[in-house]
């Protein structure tokens, strides 16, 4: 997370198999960032990160095993990731990264919304360099 002053500065994208997740040490293999996709590239597959749908203007984001849905992600090494506008939502690069369990679950913001009684932040990301 690349938003300075934040709880979740510094922190990484980490790869798990359900939510995506912020944490001290993220995924430490290559990304893909072919065809609007993100893909955390593991053991000859990716893992995708796919934005799900919700009536919230915070997007659920989970990882699918060499299952790309989302395919208007614009990122590459080195730079802040954001989204193409779709027809539910407009361009963005803002995230929300919400304390749950004692981990920062990761959504895509494109609005204002927050989950009710949760600490959350808004935050920008920057892929990480290879």
């Amino acid at each position: 997370a690349s938003t300075a002053g934040t709880p979740v500065t510094g922190l990484q994208l980490a790869l798990d198999t359900t939510s995506a997740t912020l944490e001290t040490t993220g995924f430490t293999g290559g990304y893909d960032f072919i065809g609007g996709g993100i893909g955390a590239f593991e053991q000859c597959h990716d893992w995708w990160l796919n934005i799900g749908t919700s009536a919230y203007s915070y997007k659920p984001l989970t990882w699918a095993y060499d299952d790309k849905k989302t395919t208007n992600w614009i990122a590459s090494a080195g730079s802040t990731i954001s989204t193409a506008a779709t027809s539910s939502y407009g361009a963005t690069s803002k995230f929300l990264a919400c304390e749950e369990s004692g981990k920062w679950t990761l959504y895509l913001q494109t609005g204002t919304d927050v989950p009710s009684g949760l600490a959350c932040t808004t935050t920008e990301l920057l892929a990480k360099s290879s």
